[in-house]
């Protein structure tokens, strides 16, 4: 088991860890009935939650042991979730995306969105005095 007295200065991405707790609720929202509702929904089966369990071993592995390798497998997990997530959002081809704003974006307002922005700053207003 490594020590922390053992590494000098910051470890290189220690900035990505998040707090055990997110971990945990991360977990348990895997493993339970509405995350799996969604999971079969989304993907149309269950998703592996043991990478997630793993994550919450390294991080309390961390946190009571001060374990630089497992802060490191920790580093390495977020690392690759953040990749994930980057891939998900450059592979989406649901939405076209634009390279300058529509020709009208300044236009006015359409009068029922005129007369609903009044009705809500009067709203606003009341409540204040």
């Amino acid at each position: 088991m490594s020590n922390t007295s053992d590494v000098k200065g910051e470890i290189p991405g220690q900035w990505l860890i998040r707090p055990c707790e997110e971990y945990h609720e991360e977990l348990s929202h895997c493993r339970g009935w509405l995350g799996r509702l969604q999971q079969r929904y989304m993907f149309g089966e269950k998703v592996d939650c043991a990478p997630i369990a793993e994550a919450l071993h390294h991080c309390m592995f961390w946190l009571q042991r001060k374990d630089v390798d497992s802060l490191k497998k920790l580093i390495s997990y977020e690392e690759d979730r953040l990749i994930h997530r980057k891939l998900s959002l450059e592979n989406n081809d649901v939405w076209q995306k634009r390279s300058k704003p529509p020709s009208d974006w300044n236009a006015p307002l359409p009068d029922w969105a005129k007369k609903r922005a009044e009705s809500v700053g009067k709203q606003q207003e009341q409540r204040q005095s």
